[in-house]
């Protein structure tokens, strides 16, 4: 369907609502790639078997990621007239079961994680009722969305549709309100009052420094030049992370959304979206939803009949970590090797073939429709004052419950890990934690209750990044996490700069000689001055943070360290 005026969306949506909430039964299967390794592709094949079977008349639908990746693979069920459960982990073997008890129009009670009686994505409108009435009995077993631990202290703003809705389907997109803050803008607003919008809603860069993003349009605005940029920044080489990742696999019409806008902003007719060569399934999904947008004509020349045309690309990158430097980025982008340029010039005035540019991250330019739609001071509600809204965070390590969640910043660590993540899950206490991927600082469990804010978090000597938390328990042996966070710097480092690239690699082979015990204090002294002259003069934040972790536990762990160390005259 193309739409040509705001009101086409409408038609959109009420067609959309049909497949969200049909006159049949729907069931929906977690397919993002954390559900696809634990099997939810075979499950769901096993699921359109038994359907057909037992002659239902049901839809399966393939879904992204809504975050509770310990239970995966996920199965919802939407019955006419009642409320959507969720249900997990659904293996092949209990396939057969379920759908006995979709079929008898009863639930599976010990496979149900939670029902939905209203979905609550609609952020401000009212919410759409699934059942009417009293709940069932039966039903009333199974805690209810808002009172689960898992989802009732998230604040889904950014990830409301995701494991929801498919990512192949646009109508389910503009169902729950999609691309309506882009037509709103094109229709209704100028660009500088998107762009006094995202500046009032404090909104910083979910990545990296965090960077005030309105001040960033604003200098790519009032950049000379005729042609800009919006270049989304997927390349994500962290390790343990893969939230852009899932982004995608599940929502990503709400990226090229906040996209469009972005340029409208600033005065882009184009954009590129950077994503990890190795996320296969998102970038199918992702040119499949580009695809849908420019028939639609969300994407393209005169949008809505606003005069405003934007498009969209896609570039695949490598993997390296180092990408996810925004002029490192650039370059990959324009076919160079991918390391950092000197600043300045700075992208918003001298990126991409030399023209002014934007560069987000997939979670901040995703972040835009709620703000274009919502206004920037509702959003600035949410979270700190230097720290506003919500952040979606990455669970992994020593926790009961991996997965992520979307919480308003300000949060403790202590609160996420032991709310969301039900503590270790080995019986062992916190010992440390990092956050915000590799270039994070490790700290100790006594700095638990530290506020999830960019400011506090980097005077402890971490950062929020792209909100990555590895949770490590008693067991862990901290020299070990050092050597691991150091070797992989050193295999993602560019070689740009010989402090980093000669840095790194003798810091390696400082906490080698200590793992083995031959290690001195002069080795220690000598890690440091290094780590000091990296921080100096590295060309971009691979080589400024490379030593952060060593250094950390160094300092918050240090009998760890000193206690391998020989002992003078020895």
């Amino acid at each position: 369907m193309k739409i040509n005026r705001i009101q086409d969306l409408s038609t959109m949506k009420k067609h959309g609502l049909k497949l969200l909430v049909p006159a049949a039964t729907r069931i929906t299967v977690g397919s993002a790639t954390c559900g696809l390794a634990k099997g939810a592709g075979k499950v769901l094949e096993a699921l359109k078997y038994e359907i057909k079977k037992h002659k239902l008349t049901a839809e399966v639908v393939a879904v992204g990621c809504n975050g509770l990746c310990f239970a995966e693979p996920i199965v919802e069920v939407i019955q006419p007239g009642k409320p959507r459960i969720t249900y997990g982990p659904v293996t092949v073997e209990r396939v057969a079961e379920l759908v006995t008890s979709i079929k008898a129009g009863k639930p599976l009670l010990e496979l149900a994680l939670v029902r939905h009686d209203e979905e609550l994505f609609c952020v401000k409108t009212a919410p759409l009722a699934y059942g009417k009435g009293k709940v069932p009995a039966a039903l009333s077993r199974i805690k209810e969305y808002r009172t689960h631990d898992f989802f009732k202290n998230q604040k889904k703003l950014v990830s409301k549709n995701a494991g929801t809705i498919s990512p192949s389907r646009i109508e389910e997109y503009v169902a729950l309100d999609g691309y309506l803050a882009l037509a709103q803008a094109l229709t209704e607003m100028t660009p500088d009052q998107v762009l006094k919008e995202v500046i009032d809603s404090k909104l910083r860069g979910r990545g990296g420094a965090g960077f005030p993003v309105g001040l960033k349009w604003q200098a790519c605005r009032t950049a000379a030049g005729d042609k800009k940029y919006i270049v989304a920044n997927g390349s994500e080489g962290d390790p343990e992370i893969g939230m852009h990742r899932s982004f995608l696999e599940s929502d990503p019409h709400a990226l090229i959304e906040g996209m469009a806008i972005a340029g409208y902003a600033v005065g882009a007719d184009e954009g590129y979206i950077y994503v990890n060569d190795r996320y296969v399934v998102a970038l199918e999904r992702l040119h499949e939803a580009i695809k849908q947008a420019e028939q639609a004509g969300l994407l393209g020349k005169n949008i809505l009949g606003s005069g405003f045309s934007f498009s969209l690309k896609v570039k695949r990158g490598g993997g390296a970590y180092v990408c996810g430097e925004e002029t490192a980025l650039l370059n990959s982008l324009e076919g160079l090797w991918g390391e950092p340029r000197p600043r300045p010039p700075y992208p918003a005035q001298q990126g991409l073939f030399g023209k002014p540019t934007v560069v987000n991250n997939i979670e901040t330019l995703a972040t835009i429709p709620v703000i274009a739609r919502h206004g920037g001071k509702w959003f600035a509600k949410f979270g700190t004052p230097r720290s506003s809204g919500t952040k979606v965070v990455a669970l992994s390590g020593a926790v009961a419950r991996p997965g992520w969640v979307e919480v308003p910043l300000g949060i403790t660590v202590k609160t996420i890990i032991e709310t969301f993540g039900k503590g270790t899950g080995t019986g062992k206490k916190v010992k440390a934690f990092q956050t915000g991927g590799p270039s994070g600082g490790v700290l100790p469990a006594s700095q638990l209750s530290i506020k999830l804010d960019y400011d506090q978090l980097a005077k402890a000597g971490s950062l929020l990044g792209s909100g990555g938390l590895l949770i490590m328990d008693e067991s862990t042996n901290m020299l070990e996490m050092a050597k691991f966070l150091t070797d992989f710097f050193a295999d993602e480092t560019c070689g740009k700069c010989s402090t980093c690239r000669e840095g790194v690699k003798r810091l390696q082979e400082i906490i080698g000689s200590i793992m083995q015990g031959y290690g001195t204090a002069e080795h220690i002294s000598v890690a440091k001055r290094m780590a000091a002259a990296m921080a100096d003069t590295a060309a971009c934040a691979l080589g400024k943070t490379a030593a952060t972790p060593f250094l950390t536990v160094l300092k918050h762990f240090p009998r760890e360290v000193e206690g391998k160390l020989l002992r003078k005259g020895a």
